[in-house]
């Protein structure tokens, strides 16, 4: 019978502390309290919303359609570093990343190959210029000869031919060392101007070869974003238009002037290559990612002044006037336009929304 006792006890205060706990939930919740209508702020809910804040109504307007066409940081000038002899690789002086200037050594290319060539070719001259001096003897004996008519005037024509034939081996042979000069200081690569070192192609003891770029170079002050734009709207582009730019890493915006546009689209893309300069020394490195904005067209859009949408987190609110009493209104908006919004959805044309009052 007292266990009974016990457990009716220990049931009734559970009973009683449920009670509690749903009355202390009920408070919380604001359950003793007037009821306002639901989505009227309390504070207006019995006065006129005019009569506290401003007001703005909600507009419609034609607004240019701006588009962020994604591109590429690229250098006006690019060199391919390649030699105009073949040898082989000594020394390479600088790797990707570094910093040139023009005329500054690049790397040096073997050159035992060269001066033997040039030492061939002055031995030549040498030996063209003896066999020259020869024949020009030959040639005044025959002519006193012919004078005394003791030679033939074929004999005498033979001699001035021979002679002739020398000097033209002597001149090629003197070419032949000006273009071996010409070479040995082909051994030497150097910067054409100043700009960074971007690609590093080959390594000492490599074989170096006519046309095969060694180092790639690009000028580093003097860049361009490049972008492919649709076709219908890079029509809208004209050289020396001043556009826009943002860089993505590190985040910064620019003003640019197109300075290139390609005549015809691509064929399997629709779009046109533009080219906008950017500043010089604007700290751009070749290759960074970013984006071309352009005006494209008008859309017709909702606009609001930014002072009238409040930010909670990721929510976006309006202060709502409707039938003289003011509601929360969850919006979500878009660009912005000089001070003005867009409203993508929750309000409609004509609706009247409360401004934040002065000072707050």
């Amino acid at each position: 019978m007292t266990h009974s006792k016990q457990s009716r006890t220990k049931l009734i205060y559970a009973l009683i502390a449920a009670a509690v706990l749903i009355v202390l939930l009920v408070w919380m919740q604001g359950g003793f309290k007037d009821k306002v209508e639901p989505g009227v702020s309390e504070s207006v809910a019995n006065g006129k919303a005019e009569e506290r804040a401003p007001t703005v109504k909600v507009v419609r307007k034609a607004v240019e359609k701006i588009f962020a066409w994604p591109g590429t940081a690229a250098a006006r000038t690019v060199a391919q570093i390649a030699p105009k002899i073949p040898g082989r690789i000594l020394e390479i002086a600088v790797r990707a990343g570094d910093r040139v200037k023009k005329d500054q050594v690049l790397a040096r290319l073997d050159e035992r190959e060269t001066r033997s060539r040039l030492g061939q070719a002055r031995a030549a001259l040498a030996a063209a210029e003896a066999q020259a001096g020869h024949a020009r003897a030959d040639a005044r004996r025959i002519q006193n000869l012919y004078d005394k008519e003791a030679a033939t005037r074929q004999a005498l024509d033979a001699a001035l031919a021979a002679a002739r034939t020398a000097e033209a081996q002597v001149r090629e042979a003197r070419d032949a060392i000006r273009e071996a000069e010409s070479s040995q200081t082909e051994t030497v690569l150097r910067a054409p101007f100043d700009g960074i070192i971007v690609e590093r192609r080959l390594e000492p003891g490599d074989m170096a070869l006519p046309g095969s770029p060694i180092l790639v170079l690009q000028e580093s002050q003097r860049l361009r974003i490049e972008s492919a734009i649709p076709a219908e709207c890079a029509g809208l582009v004209e050289i020396g238009d001043e556009l826009k730019v943002r860089i993505a890493n590190p985040e910064r915006e620019l003003d640019a002037v197109a300075d290139e546009i390609q005549p015809a689209a691509d064929p399997r893309t629709r779009t046109v290559l533009v080219k906008a300069r950017l500043p010089e020394d604007s700290g751009v490195q070749p290759g960074a990612f970013g984006w071309l904005y352009q005006a494209c067209g008008q859309d017709e859009v909702l606009l609001l002044p930014v002072s009238a949408v409040s930010r909670v987190g990721q929510l976006e609110s309006v202060r709502l006037v409707v039938d003289d009493k003011v509601r929360l209104r969850h919006v979500r908006t878009g660009k912005r336009h000089d001070g003005q919004i867009e409203i993508l959805s929750g309000l409609d044309e004509g609706d009247t929304v409360l401004l934040p009052e002065a000072g707050r």
